[in-house]
């Protein structure tokens, strides 16, 4: 499954802090610090724009580094790049998956005044030492592993595309009529299961060449769902199935197990490549993890709204990570 990226900023005089927090982390997430994110021959804020639309979550650490005057008063405040950083990774990632570290006592933008940030002193021992609110961190990032949300891309519009117009459907087809055409002729149906079959990675032809090899690997056969001639130009829903049991006979009503590859992860393909172009030939691993995180994002949204409907959760399963 997928492996999620944590970038993590601070002022070039925090690097052993930066270190330290990357180390605390763990592996809940896979840390990518700012001193191995900058490209050559990019600008800084090119390469901090890339690393928006790649990053999964954020840790912007503000601490005490300069001395400012503040109308009447001296102050102790983080460097600005550090609170613009902060800005750019919140805009792409959200606020649940962008953190702000704070050394007591630095002081902040007014806007960021009534939040509850992480705010850390390096005193051991205390409720708020650097341990234990990065421990914090962490229990925060795991949660949110766990759900899905809407995005700048498409798997999540996807799934519920997939799932309303096809699953949804087919599953009702079957139900109600417990018949389906093979070869143009009517098949009763006992009973049916459902695998929505997800691909370890897409290719160049999005799942289209993996559905081939899949279908004539497993021996499917087609077949679509049962259209009552007298119901007009209703459409059926075309899919690949087996008998399970194999030995059936096929005189009677089948139990029929179907296996479907979606054919709409196709345009996560065709977006990715859009949304982060690249001139490169070969193996690109930035292309690779946005991939990944959004096969992953399909999946969740799928399995939640299979969960959620009584004919689906009862006949419908998902398996993930499949290679041919």
């Amino acid at each position: 499954m997928i492996q999620h990226r944590l970038f993590i900023g601070s002022s070039a005089e925090q690097i052993p802090l930066l270190n330290n927090v990357a180390a605390l982390i763990g592996d809940v997430a896979h840390c990518i610090k700012w001193t191995k994110a900058f490209a050559s021959n990019k600008s800084a804020l090119d390469s901090l724009m890339k690393q928006t639309r790649l990053a999964d979550y954020a840790i912007l650490i503000a601490t005490k580094d300069d001395l400012a005057e503040k109308r009447t008063d001296i102050v102790m405040k983080p460097r600005d790049n550090v609170i613009l950083e902060f800005g750019l990774f919140v805009g792409f990632t959200g606020l649940n998956k962008c953190f702000l570290l704070v050394e007591k006592g630095t002081d902040l933008p007014s806007d960021l005044h009534g939040i509850n940030l992480a705010e850390f002193t390096l005193e051991k021992g205390k409720h708020n030492s650097l341990e234990i609110v990065v421990e914090g961190i962490k229990d925060e990032i795991a949660k949110s592993q766990k759900v899905s949300e809407l995005g700048l891309l498409p798997s999540t519009a996807l799934a519920i595309g997939y799932f309303n117009g096809f699953i949804r459907k087919v599953c009702e087809e079957v139900e109600k009529n417990h018949s389906i055409i093979v070869d143009g002729k009517n098949v009763r149906v006992k009973s049916f299961k459902i695998t929505i079959v997800i691909p370890k990675n897409l290719d160049d032809s999005g799942v289209d060449d993996f559905a081939v090899a899949y279908n004539k690997s497993n021996s499917l056969l087609k077949a679509t769902t049962y259209v009552d001639a007298e119901v007009g130009n209703r459409r059926g829903y075309p899919f690949h199935f087996k008998v399970d049991p194999p030995e059936q006979d096929s005189k009677h009503p089948l139990e029929i197990h179907v296996s479907d590859i979606p054919n709409t992860l196709n345009t996560i393909g065709e977006c990715l490549k859009l949304y982060l172009p690249s001139g490169e030939i070969g193996s690109n691993k930035d292309l690779e993890h946005l991939e990944s995180r959004e096969l992953n994002n399909f999946t969740k949204v799928l399995s939640y709204l299979i969960k959620k409907n009584n004919l689906t959760k009862r006949n419908v399963s998902i398996e993930v990570d499949v290679e041919v």
